[in-house]
């Protein structure tokens, strides 16, 4: 023990008379250990941690496909229960729904709650492997007419509304007017879909739904045999799909199935950005260990002398090979301990970051927390660098002390100094790999937020409201009425300029979607149809959300009120679908898988609104007039937006206390969050990039100063034989240029194909933009020239008397 407090007071005292070495080590060590703990645990969390499903790996997502929607999209109830009875690639299929509405009112103490609903069918938490915490779950028994009325509640539901009472099963809830049996209580975390806070039995959905094929609400789960991959099983439904495609083609002939994989559906579109960062963190950590061996290599130089001095005196090399373990446990605590602690401090700002991107679930946000296992992984990696070079002063014998004693290193080779070139170079080329698609991400992010969503954002309040069956009906007179009363109330509040109310949320996809066709244009074979998006929206919705008119009118409340066809379609639509005529008057045709379809006219353009996310280029959109059970209202306020929540809240109290609003968001702030994905993305491979420059002027720095150290003595003689200060000067910057040079183009090279796999992240930027290649050769070069510049005046400033007189 006091051998080990000895070598400890040594090492500290070492580490005190360098504290620029000192420093520097620990800063490196705190980046490379903190940055990969905390993107390590994401990704554990969201890639790798187990689900809280039993076997969820065998569960898969079944997704309908076709052409004009990118992506899989849910199924229609017909095609499902089709799934259902012709597969046999699953031990069972199950569904759900969450739309048609999404909330129900949950009536307590007088006064309604809106809870998230989800439909599910009577197998649904036997495909999940899900047990109850409280009562039991779903059975298909609760499927059959008078039977239905039954409610399972999430953790949260119970414990937010209920209190955690144990007796809540068997009670009798107030839902939309109706009552429903408690049957059961999830466990904590295992609610699925996450926002779920209710489960009613699937067999409720409208019976509308029930029998279209063209209504997509239905999200299909299905539980893959143990013998069976999903290879087989994507043939297995493909087939499925060709036969319900033969037997419906006017509904089905494009369209198809596709298989995702239960985490793939939770992670949505976030797996390409964390895998990138991972990519990007990992190249961190290799320059920080590369650092951290250049660090100790040039602090090396200085106390080269000293242990050859002291091993010529006889001393033990166990002895000294414990002093300097001691100054690398020292630096890898350190380091690693404010490693922990940014890693600790980013873990909640990831967290929060992750929880506003959408397709995301909340279930797998919530899990992230600090990995241990990763962390001692990184430490390790550190660590095992700096034990490795930090004893490497330790293995130099010198034959005499008279050569201790001389200047210089004499085991310094060309080939030694070049492989010190060939490792700073590499870290130079991995500097410009993460500088260069960092630069990339955030141009394609500039590039994003410059596009003008088609409407006004700014003092723009957004909230939404479904209406309880049965007392209110889709298009009802006591719908129109409570609307129309509520959006005249709201109107002549203090600081409201305007109000209007629509299908869906800003920047999201409505839920209706129809297929139509134009009337006079030629025929389409059945299910060839083209698909635009359905809104409702009130007489006042385009002047709230500053959506300009460029042909004909909107909607005035004569039309609501006498519930006239009408359309207003957008430009997307006008110029897709009615090029080469005027808009005004054209007819287009809906209902065109019935019989008889309607032929409504069209009585406007209005410019276009990314509804899908500014990302997206625009859609083609239909507006109708009217209002339904569901609304989404838009304030326009003069003040700050939610300065009026509880002036609004009280306004619909007023007219129905049953009726409570929800999802209540500045719509700053809904496309604040609808760009969070790309905005992490770019932030996080910013920081990263700036990290791995500094990391890589410490590298340059760190060689440089060794190599100079180590050719004093030649630098002495060339100046004594008449070198002046600026060819030293140059013989440095040259060395210097060599291994910059090589590294840039390398890192280039290496960057272009890389920008290839990152297309995905990148928003109408090239994977050769020419701005960020002159960003990053220029960063690289300016950081390298500073990082160059001090151990070459230092090497000019050679006195090469002082340099030869140890000889």
């Amino acid at each position: 023990m006091h051998t080990l407090l000895r070598n400890l007071r040594y090492a500290l005292r070492q580490l005190f008379k360098s504290p620029g070495f000192a420093f520097t080590a620990i800063l490196t060590l705190a980046l490379g250990v903190g940055a990969n703990t905390a993107i390590f645990s994401v990704i554990y969390g969201l890639l790798l941690q187990t689900l809280p499903f039993h076997d969820a790996d065998r569960i898969v997502a079944i997704l309908e496909t076709h052409p004009q929607v990118a992506g899989g999209t849910e199924a229609t109830y017909p095609d499902y229960l089709d799934w259902r009875a012709q597969q046999k690639s699953f031990e069972q299929v199950a569904a759900y729904s969450v739309v048609n509405p999404g909330t129900v009112s949950l009536v307590m103490n007088g006064h309604g709650e809106q809870v998230h609903r989800v439909l599910a069918s009577g197998n649904f938490f036997s495909v999940l492997g899900v047990s109850p915490f409280v009562g039991r779950t779903l059975t298909e028994q609760d499927e059959k007419p008078g039977s239905d009325h039954v409610a399972m509640l999430s953790a949260t539901a119970w414990r937010r509304y209920f209190g955690g009472d144990a007796n809540v099963v068997g009670r009798s809830i107030n839902l939309n007017g109706e009552s429903y049996t408690v049957v059961g209580v999830l466990p904590p975390g295992a609610s699925y879909p996450a926002e779920g806070e209710v489960w009613l039995p699937l067999s409720l959905i409208d019976s509308a739904t029930r029998a279209s094929r063209v209504w997509h609400r239905v999200n299909v789960l299905g539980r893959l045999r143990t013998d069976v991959g999903l290879t087989k099983a994507r043939t297995d439904m493909q087939t499925i799909a060709s036969r319900i495609s033969a037997a419906y083609p006017a509904t089905n002939r494009l369209e198809g199935v596709a298989l995702k994989p239960l985490r793939e559906q939770l992670v949505g579109a976030l797996r390409p950005a964390i895998l990138s960062l991972m990519g990007a963190v990992l190249l961190v950590l290799l320059i920080a260990c590369t650092n951290v061996a250049n660090l100790i290599m040039v602090r090396a130089t200085a106390d080269q002398r000293e242990i050859a001095i002291r091993q010529a005196l006889g001393a033990d090399r166990r002895h000294l090979f414990s002093q300097f373990l001691a100054q690398t446990t020292i630096l890898c605590l350190v380091g690693g301990a404010l490693g922990t602690a940014l890693a600790w401090l980013a873990l909640p700002l990831l967290r929060l970051a992750l929880s506003h991107t959408s397709g995301v679930d909340l279930s797998l946000v919530q899990s992230i927390g600090m990995n241990i296992p990763v962390l001692l992984l990184t430490l390790g990696a550190c660590a095992l660098t700096a034990i490795v070079f930090g004893v490497l002063p330790v293995t130099k014998t010198f034959s005499s002390l008279a050569e201790a004693f001389r200047p210089g290193d004499r085991s310094s080779t060309p080939a030694s100094r070049r492989g010190r070139g060939a490792l700073i170079a590499g870290e130079i080329a991995i500097a410009v790999i993460v500088l260069f698609l960092g630069t990339l991400v955030v141009r394609s992010f500039q590039k994003l937020i410059a596009i003008d969503p088609g409407f006004r954002t700014d003092h723009l309040l957004s909230f939404e409201i479904t209406l309880p069956e049965p007392r209110y009906q889709d298009s009802s007179t006591a719908t129109t009425q409570l609307y129309e009363q509520l959006i005249e109330k709201i109107s002549h509040s203090p600081g409201v300029i305007s109000v209007g109310s629509t299908t869906a949320v800003p920047l999201n996809p409505s839920i209706l979607m129809t297929r139509f066709l134009i009337e006079g244009a030629p025929p389409l074979a059945p299910g060839s149809f083209p698909y635009a998006q359905l809104r409702f929206v009130s007489p006042d919705f385009f002047r709230t959300m500053g959506i300009a008119l460029e042909q004909g009118r909107v909607f005035d409340q004569k039309d609501v009120d006498s519930q006239a066809s009408f359309f207003v379609v957008n430009q997307a639509f006008a110029q897709r679908h009615l090029s080469g005529r005027n808009p005004i008057g054209a007819h287009v045709l809906i209902g065109v898988m019935s019989p008889q379809p309607s032929s409504i006219p069209v009585v406007g353009v209005v410019a276009n609104a990314h509804d899908l996310g500014v990302e997206t280029e625009p859609q083609p959109e239909i507006y109708l007039p009217g209002y339904g059970l569901h609304a989404v209202l838009l304030v326009r306020t003069g003040a700050a937006p939610l300065s009026i929540v509880s002036l609004v809240s009280n306004a619909v109290r007023e007219l129905d206390p049953n009726v409570a609003i929800y999802n209540v968001h500045a719509v700053d702030e809904i496309l604040s969050d609808s760009l969070a994905r790309q905005r992490m993305t770019a932030v996080l491979l910013g920081i990263f990039a700036v990290i791995a420059v500094l990391l890589a002027a410490i590298g340059i720095y760190g060689v440089l100063a060794y190599s100079v150290e180590q050719r004093t003595r030649e630098i002495g003689v060339r100046m004594a034989v008449g070198a002046r200060r600026a060819d030293i000067l140059r013989l440095v910057l040259q060395q210097a240029a060599v291994f910059i040079a090589s590294g840039i183009a390398a890192g280039l090279a290496i960057g272009f194909a890389g920008a290839r796999l990152l297309s995905g992240l990148l928003f109408k930027t090239s994977a050769a933009d020419p701005i960020s290649v002159s960003i990053t050769i220029g960063v690289l070069v300016g950081i390298a020239v500073l990082a160059v510049s001090l151990p070459a005046r230092r090497a000019a400033s050679v006195n090469p008397t002082e340099a030869l007189r140890a000889e």
